[in-house]
Parts: C-alpha cells; structure tokens; sequence
C-alpha cells in the first residue's frame, strides 16, 4: 500500500535502505517505496527539472537552446517513475554528454508557462569548468559569471542564479524570506530554516500534561536576540537539563545565525557543518527541540482543569540553553514532524546506513525517547533550580555563620550579668523585627500569587479550548477517517485550488494531512488567503469556534477571489483567465484587454478629410 503522508514516506524511506530508527523491516519499507512509485508511474506528469553546475569563480554552465535561441541549464520532462534528481540526471547525460558525480540539492522551484506544471533546478558544485558534449537540442554553450549572463538568457534561470549567488548571510536572508527552499549548501556547511520554538498550547505525553507558553514572552524583539549563536545539537543530553562540555563536543552539529518570528514561532536559519546530521535531518529527524530553563520562584504554575487534565502555565524563560534535533517534538502540537523545514527533495538515494556516530548516540534510544524529545522542550526548575554558584554561596554564608555564632559563644561566658540583660533584650527586639519583617514578606508574596491567579484565571477558559482541540486532534491520529470527511477534505481542497490558480500559484495548496480534521484543513486553507482580505487579515482564526469561521472563510474566499480579478492589469492584448471549482464545475471568468475577444467581430473604421480649396481660383 502506499505512504498516506510525507512524514509516513520519509520513515518507510529510511526502512527500506536498512536504517530505520523506528524498528520498521526493511521488507515493509520497500513495499511501501515501490507503492509510491507505482502512485507516480500512474499519474500524468509535466513536470521538469534540470542542474545547475556552478564552478569557483563563480561561474555557471549554460548551454543556448536549438529551438527557442535561450540560454539555459540542461535539462527536461519527468517521466513516469522517475524522481525529479534522477530525470534531471537523466537529461544531462542526454543533453551534455555526461553528469559529474558529486552533490546536488532543490536550489529553486518555479512554475512552467500556462500552468504546465513545474520545474526544480537543482545545483550542483564543481571542482573546475568542464566541457560538454552537446547533442542536437543546443547549438552553445559557456560558463558565465553572474553578472556577465548571454542577452538571451531564460529569465527563470537568470532568477535562480542571482538567488544562489552571494555570502553565507545572503543565501540566510533568502531562506527566510521563501525566495530560496530550505536546505541550500553553501561552502562546507548546510543553512537550514529551523523552528526554535512554538508558542500556545501544546501536549507532553511524558508528562500526561498540556502546556502553555505566553507568545508575549517568547515572541519578542528580545528573546530573538537571545537565540543568536544558540548552539544546535543531535537530541536532548541524557544526563543534565543543560549542557555539559562533554555532551557539547559529542552533540554539537551547528549554530542559529539568523532567528527571526514567523507567524507564532520563533524560526531561525542554523548553519549545519556536520553533514551525517544535515542527512538525518533530510532523512528521520525532522523536528526540533528547545531546552529552555524556567529557574525563578512562581516563573511556572501548574493549573488543574475540571476535567482532570493539568495545565502547565510557563512564565518568562530564565535561560535558552540549545536547541535539539530530534524525530518528534512537542511543538509539533501532534500533527506532522515540522521543526525541521525541508522544501526540497529529501536526500535518502543512495543511502546504505545511517552514519556511525548517529548509531551510536541511538543505542537505546526507543528506551529514553519519550523522556527526551516529547519531555524536554521545557525545562522548568518550577522555582526549586540553584546553580552550582548558588549553591556554593549558600554553603559559604553557612559556614560564616556558623564560625560567627561559635565566637559569640565563646565571649559570654565572660559577660556581666548587666550586659547579659542588654544582649537578651536586643535580642528580643531583633526577633520581634525579624518577625514584623517575615510578616510584611509574606504578606506580599500572598498578594502577588493573587494577582498573578486572578490573571492566570482570564486565560484558562481559552486554554480549555485550546485543550479541547488537542485532545480532539490527538485522537485522529488513531480514529479512521470516514467517507464523509474525505469527501468534504476533498470540497474543501477544490475550493482552495480554485482560488489559489486565480493567483496563477495553485502549488500554494497542498492536500490534507494524515490526521487533520475538517475544520483544521478549512483553517489552514483559509490561511493562505488570509492577507488578501483587509476585513479579516488580523484575525486569529485558530481561535473562533466553527460557527464564527464558517463566516469568516466566506469572507476571505470572496476578498481573495475579488483581489484575483482586480490585480489582473495586464498589457494590452492579454487576458487573465478566473477559474472557480468551488460549486464542483470549472467556471472560468476572463479579465484585462476586451479587444482581444471583440477586436475580430467588429467593422473596419475608415477615415477622410474634406478638400476645400476645391473650386477657388489662384492668382
């Protein structure tokens, strides 16, 4: 049978080259991955792809094209069964001869002219210029820098070029913008877009507990310049909450350079320069996890719900510590591996074994990986954390204390029975004020635990909500999905197309996830569209109840529908065609230069001039 999603596909991916990290048989993996490919063989594909081989300078091979005269990089159609890598392998042993070994990444997709599909440029590093044997299909070819391209050069080329060129922090700022996918390879390191942390409601299954992290205190100018140079490493330590310098040398794979907020996470670009972890991240480990230390007194509370459930309810993080590659994470919020962004193809051709150390660091990790990724995204001290200078303060101010106390003995038992009256009356008054103070202490602290109850109180009935839809999301991960809601998934995914190819960017819908519900693919759909209506652009649509977004959704579709046909200002003799599926028919609407449809059915104009001098005599 084949793979019901990409996670599921990626994981039978690993089984079938003998490396799972799941336990799955190499047998299932491979009947799984020969199911996919037989899914592919039976649909039509437009779909091309090519390479891009750029040498140090840098310089890039374009060839000139027999039939349309552009410059370009080799490559053409995807044929039944193939991946995009192998066509475009394929097609460069066709078209120049040969294709070097080496390796090659998804640096860029984009759409082919009318809708026919799309095209995914890999690029690939080379040592040094070689030279090409051309076939029919070009009459030229040149290694060209950036700023030097022929005058004739494909425009999507020439895009992808000026996208790829540049420093480390270039390619970064590109990666989070979405002009290039994530990951590219720049040098000796990969730069992969990560999410360091989630914000709101999610569920700790090793806890048996949901959690709630405020986005105003995560979602910040300042906790964004606290994750510069936050390290990343290969899963949680197994010992200590924070790390050691053992563990650092032993997991360190790369570095947060570029952080940044995203919707309600915070992402960031992390320069990867271990390339066994770059594969595993392409490969099993698609999510991440954040340490993050709660270490003031009251900075967390726990609330218990009427239902049973307990929420934890964090406050300000005290400390980042690092950020963890793993499988699973708790921001994934029960849906699909999505802390580590791969918008390429993921790398598992060729691949016979997952690297020695990564084996190494995965003994016994079915035994402990609960009590790791999906425990730790968190780490709070609850109020009961000291460090080890702390501690050792604490120790210091013990033993003065002791010292001094064993010295005030020694000199009363020379005191006068006067100055042992005075002594126990300054005592006493010493206790009395000690006594006076403790109590306005404690009286403050009453106080301040009031206040922040009775602020907590406002949240807990949104939280419950929040709660209730994990608990409804966490149980369609093993609830079958009905005939009913696969219809109305594939209505809604119809709906979403319609208005997506209106844009001319159709790929921007994807189908439902394995275990998304209804509502929640409605949501997510609605989403996409969601700034094109300036009546509901700012609103939180994760948070209405389905009645309320039911009019909210109608709303966005027809503001995303109506900007479609009022952004088309085309040049003159061009249309733009609308095409709508919602209703379950294809109904297109045309906009832009109405002469090209009425231009041919209308009667040739002529035009005269009356001569008037006709007649007159000249003299």
């Amino acid at each position: 049978m084949p793979s019901v999603s990409s996670a599921q596909h990626r994981a039978m991916e690993a089984a079938a080259h003998g490396h799972s990290t799941l336990g799955i048989p190499a047998s299932v993996g491979k009947e799984f991955v020969n199911a996919d490919k037989g899914r592919k063989d039976d649909a039509a594909t437009k779909d091309c792809s090519g390479i891009l081989f750029r040498a140090n300078g840098p310089f890039y091979l374009l060839c000139k094209r027999s039939d349309t005269g552009q410059w370009a990089q080799p490559g053409g159609h995807i044929e039944g069964g193939e991946s995009a890598e192998e066509a475009a392998v394929r097609e460069c042993v066709e078209e120049i001869g040969g294709c070097p070994n080496g390796l090659r990444w998804v640096a860029r997709r984009s759409n082919l002219p009318k809708g026919k599909g799309t095209f995914t440029c890999f690029l690939q590093d080379v040592t040094k210029p070689f030279k090409p044997e051309l076939n029919d299909e070009h009459t030229k070819w040149g290694w060209f820098a950036p700023d030097q391209l022929p005058a004739n050069t494909h425009p999507e080329v020439a895009k992808t070029i000026r996208a790829v060129t540049g420093n480390e922090l270039d390619i970064a700022k590109r990666i989070a913008k979405g002009e290039l996918p994530s990951p590219q390879r720049y040098h000796n390191v990969w730069l992969f877009k990560l999410r360091i942390t989630g914000t709101g409601t999610s569920y700790r299954s090793k806890h048996k507990e949901f959690v709630y992290r405020p986005p105003e205190n995560f979602l910040t100018e300042e906790f964004v310049e606290r994750c510069n140079g936050l390290p990343l490493i290969f899963e949680h330590p197994k010992e200590s909450v924070t790390l050691t310098s053992d563990e650092y040398r032993n997991r360190a794979i790369g570095t947060i350079v570029l952080p940044f907020i995203e919707g309600d996470e915070v992402d960031g670009i992390a320069k990867v320069f271990d390339d066994d972890a770059a594969l595993l991240m392409r490969m099993s480990h698609a999510s991440t996890s954040p340490a993050v230390v709660f270490r003031d007194a009251g900075s967390t509370e726990t609330v218990q719900l009427d239902d049973g459930s307990t929420v934890l309810i964090e406050g300000n993080p005290s400390y980042l510590d690092h950020l963890a590659i793993c499988e699973e994470g708790v921001w994934d919020k029960g849906g699909e591996p999505t802390g580590v962004h791969i918008e390429g193809d993921p790398a598992v051709d060729n691949v016979e074994q997952a690297p020695a150390w990564a084996d190494a660091l995965g003994k016994g990790m079915k035994e402990f990986q609960d009590s790791v990724c999906a425990r730790l995204d968190a780490l709070e001290g609850k109020g009961g954390g000291e460090s080890e200078e702390e501690k050792a303060k604490k120790a210091a101010e013990e033993e003065a204390k002791r010292i001094a106390d064993e010295a005030a003995r020694g000199s009363r038992a020379d005191e006068s029975e006067e100055e042992k009256l005075k002594r126990e009356e300054k005592e006493r008054a010493d206790a009395e004020e000690k006594e006076r103070k403790d109590s306005e202490e404690k009286e403050k602290r009453e106080k301040e635990e009031k206040e922040r109850a009775d602020a907590q109180a406002g949240t807990i009935k949104g939280l419950e909500a929040q709660i209730a839809a994990m608990q409804a999301q966490i149980a369609n991960v093993t609830k079958p999905r009905t005939n009913e809601d696969r219809d109305q998934l594939s209505r809604i995914q119809r709906r979403a197309e319609g208005v997506a190819m209106a844009f001319g960017d159709a790929n921007s819908v994807t189908p439902p996830m394995f275990d998304e519900s209804p509502i929640g693919y409605r949501k997510r759909m609605a989403a996409i569209f969601q700034k094109h209506s300036p009546r509901a652009k700012t609103t939180n649509i994760k948070a209405l109840d389905d009645d309320t977004f039911g009019l909210i959704e109608d709303m966005i579709y027809a503001d995303a529908q109506a900007s479609a046909n009022k952004s088309a200002v085309l040049p003159k003799g061009r249309l733009h065609a609308s095409v709508d599926t919602s209703t379950g028919h294809r109904v297109t609407t045309y906009t832009g230069d109405q002469e090209v449809t009425w231009g041919p059915f209308k009667a040739p104009v002529f035009s005269g001039r009356i001569n008037k001098d006709v007649g007159k005599r000249v003299e």
